[in-house]
């Protein structure tokens, strides 16, 4: 395991809020609404049509199957303690115990949670040797508050995960990867959503891009909402995130829009204890998930969890080819993202009864 120290003189061009806070209002836009997003992005996966599609992506997947992971490292400060965390690390974590080969791109402080984090995640089996050490900032912290079975953030600012700097390393690894995972909050700042462009850049056109609507109060500006769907293949959000976008953009049903407006390739709604939806052009499943009891866990990062069973599928050429095969697909990612869900935290131990496709053992 090598870690690269890099420059210590990384400045993001403009500051964020002292602190950012996430409640359950969707409605706060702050900008223009979006336009054009189907416009000037890469063809659709699915342009020709379904099964010749899926048929590349699986392909592809076989000839590679490292995913790259963009974004945050974070430690969870939860009342009774901290738990490792962050939208990437959470789903680098689950596809390394998923048996996915993962390399995680983020940015920790020369501090002791940088290096728990580091030591937790190696652990754990995902490839840390793209996280850089920052001198200046510190490990990303987000204090952590359940209300209603709920959770609440509060993250805070200043932190090293907001400064992943490109160099010739995240060079190579994204011009590799056959999945590259990222989401909304890592752009929180310009240089964060400047590093992801560059990324976004170097991939081929055989990787498939997975972009995780995860939107955290103050929300990202449209215009990175935006260049983040024009770039993705595969959209990922929430119920609360399907009703921002219906709001920034205009359109009553945005799972339509997206896959047949925008073009991307595949929409994955995730509607907690109510399921998912999975939906291509053509074909669409719901899935009504699993009963999760509050009293033994929480929901924190059972989205994430539910995102690297997408990608470990994509990775591995499982790629839905019919509506049976969107079905599997989803009633496997709903009963690890309700395991999840029944435990605290974000990066419990998966049992190994829920390691092998096809489980159906309980959720909880």
């Amino acid at each position: 395991m090598t870690l690269r120290a890099m420059p210590g003189s990384v400045k993001a061009p403009n500051r964020v809020p002292d602190r950012e806070k996430e409640g359950d209002q969707v409605d706060e836009i702050d900008d223009a609404r979006c336009g054009g997003i189907g416009h000037g992005r890469r063809a659709p996966l699915d342009s020709a049509n379904s099964v010749a599609s899926t048929e590349r992506m699986t392909e592809r997947a076989k000839r590679n199957e490292c995913v790259v992971a963009w974004g945050e490292i974070v430690w969870d400060l939860f009342p009774e303690g901290r738990r490792l965390g962050g939208c990437a690390a959470n789903v680098a974590f689950h596809l390394a115990r998923l048996g996915v080969p993962v390399r995680l791109v983020s940015r920790v402080g020369v501090d002791v949670l940088g290096s728990e984090a580091i030591g937790q995640l190696h652990a754990a089996g995902v490839n840390v040797d793209l996280v850089q050490l920052d001198p200046d900032h510190p490990t990303g912290t987000v204090a952590v508050e359940i209300r209603a079975g709920e959770p609440r953030f509060a993250i805070a600012t200043e932190a090293a995960w907001d400064r992943i700097a490109w160099d010739e390393a995240l060079a190579q690894a994204t011009a590799s990867a056959s999945v590259l995972y990222y989401g909304t909050l890592a752009q929180r700042t310009p240089l964060g959503s400047g590093t992801l462009r560059q990324a976004w850049a170097a991939t081929t056109r055989d990787c498939v891009r997975v972009c995780d609507v995860n939107l955290r109060h103050p929300f990202p500006s449209p215009s990175v909402v935006e260049a983040s769907l024009r770039a993705a293949d595969i959209v990922k959000l929430n119920q609360r995130e399907l009703t921002f976008l219906a709001n920034l953009c205009g359109v009553a049903d945005p799972v339509r829009w997206l896959v047949r407006e925008v073009g991307v390739s595949m929409v994955a709604l995730t509607l907690g204890q109510r399921g998912c939806v999975l939906a291509l052009r053509d074909v669409q499943v719901e899935h009504a998930g699993f009963a999760v009891s509050e009293e033994t866990g929480d929901s924190v990062g059972a989205g994430d969890a539910f995102t690297a069973v997408l990608c470990a599928s994509l990775a591995s050429g499982r790629l839905p080819r019919s509506t049976p095969e969107l079905r599997r697909l989803a009633e496997r990612a709903n009963r690890i993202a309700s395991y999840v869900a029944s435990r605290p935290g974000a990066t419990p131990e998966l049992p190994d009864s829920l390691l092998t496709p096809g489980s159906r053992s309980a959720g909880s």
